[in-house]
């Protein structure tokens, strides 16, 4: 019955999803659903909300993703962006590089519907060859994503090494290889075909383009190595004081004046996931009291379902159907940790596993904002582009498969 029950309550939340309920409306109802099947009373629930607003992690936490996206939108919002890519340019003259490298850089800022900022550079850069509009649409949408599975300014994946309560950079340390992997098939698949010889003008601006990916620069390296400066802090709050060593350069070189300033703070997207992310903390702390998961594992043992195949299975169908990273790790890892947890299995093997696949599943959704957004910008066909995804994807799927098994009986350090 419990299990059941869970099913039914992520069934909700994907519904609730695609019929376009904010993520963090959709995660209370189901926080509300779970306590309304599990009987528990008003109080009882209300004792939940507040344990997780008391929690300093998620605090922490919040404020990270927040300061990730003033930083985000801080690039966006000024000429930052567009001098960075003249610099690049100007510094490397291969075209094909250059189709596959300036929309992975792109990709380092994670801003809803990315794509259809590198698109433009993308376009530009196709202009004086015979590469096709489609092409043009999947090398874009492919390479932007490439970094999303170990960059670790992406909002998703600090959320999955938190609700799995794993470092975040040791977690990325096994999750490299899919970036390397999803550069590899995107060359052979994409850019290898293209017959072109053609090379861009470079001058001698080097000095130029370092300068102008400082801030990025600086803060990976902060966030990477903050800990060894300051060991007393928390990793997150490292990495707090590192995106915002960034926000601060890019204020100062940009002149930002308070006009800039009030619409980086009033960007509508910083609310939604604030509002997303403590509707996410709610939701897994009902999970864990309710006693819903503890008791759908006890059947997943009886009827020997193997957790590697619910790890793998619904993030990739959450992921599909929603089109979102933020999202699928909110609706599927409060359970799936919380079933690694109850049956006493080595969790990285598992959470390497459902994130993977869980971006997989993101990456093939018609859902995607990116994806959308490219099938506009290059006037293509949907079956022109999601065709081509198939056989990369695939091998992804394989290659986190393999991993899996590699890792297994393998426990990494938690926080």
């Amino acid at each position: 019955m419990a299990l059941v029950k869970l099913f039914f309550i992520l069934g909700l939340l994907i519904l609730l999803l695609r019929r376009g309920w904010l993520l963090g409306n959709a995660l209370l109802t189901a926080a509300v659903v779970c306590v309304l099947l599990q009987q528990v009373y008003p109080l009882e629930f209300f004792g939940i909300v507040m344990h997780s607003f008391k929690n300093v992690q998620n605090w922490l936490l919040t404020c990270i993703i927040l300061s990730i996206l003033i930083f985000a939108h801080s690039m966006s919002k000024t000429d930052y962006a567009n001098r960075f890519i003249k610099a690049y340019q100007s510094f490397s003259p291969n075209v094909k590089f250059n189709l596959m490298m300036i929309p992975a850089f792109i990709g380092l800022l994670p801003m809803p519907g990315g794509a259809i900022f590198s698109a433009p550079f993308v376009e530009r850069l196709s202009e004086d060859t015979q590469v096709p509009r489609s092409t043009q649409a999947i090398v874009n949408y492919w390479f932007r994503h490439c970094f999303e599975f170990s960059w670790p300014l992406y909002p998703g994946l600090i959320l999955a090494a938190h609700l799995a309560q794993t470092d975040l950079f040791y977690l990325i340390s096994f999750q490299i290889p899919f970036t390397l992997l999803a550069f590899y098939l995107g060359y052979h698949a994409y850019i290898k075909p293209l017959q072109m010889t053609i090379l861009t003008k470079k001058t001698k601006r080097e000095t130029t383009f370092i300068k102008e990916v400082a801030p990025i620069g600086m803060v990976l390296i902060l966030a990477v190595f903050g800990k060894c400066l300051l060991p007393s802090l928390p990793r997150e709050v490292n990495i707090g004081l590192a995106v915002w060593m960034g926000i601060l350069w890019i204020w100062i070189k940009e002149r930002i004046n308070l006009h800039k300033l009030k619409e980086i703070f009033t960007e509508k997207t910083l609310l939604k996931v604030l509002y997303a992310v403590f509707g996410i903390f709610v939701f897994k702390q009902t999970l864990n009291e309710t006693q819903i998961v503890t008791q759908a594992s006890k059947i997943l043992v009886d009827y020997h379902i193997p957790l590697g195949f619910i790890a793998a299975l619904l993030p990739l169908l959450t992921g599909l159907i929603i089109g979102l990273t933020l999202a699928f790790v909110g609706v599927t890892f409060p359970l799936i940790v919380t079933l690694i947890h109850t049956m006493h299995v080595p969790h990285l093997p598992y959470v390497v596993l459902a994130f993977v696949c869980g971006v997989i599943g993101v990456l093939l959704s018609p859902m995607h904002l990116c994806f959308v957004l490219s099938l506009e910008y290059f006037q293509v066909r949907f079956d022109q582009i999601h065709r081509k995804l198939y056989r990369p994807c695939f091998v992804l799927l394989l290659a986190a498969g393999i991993c899996f098994f590699l890792l297994k009986g393998y426990n990494g350090p938690c926080k």
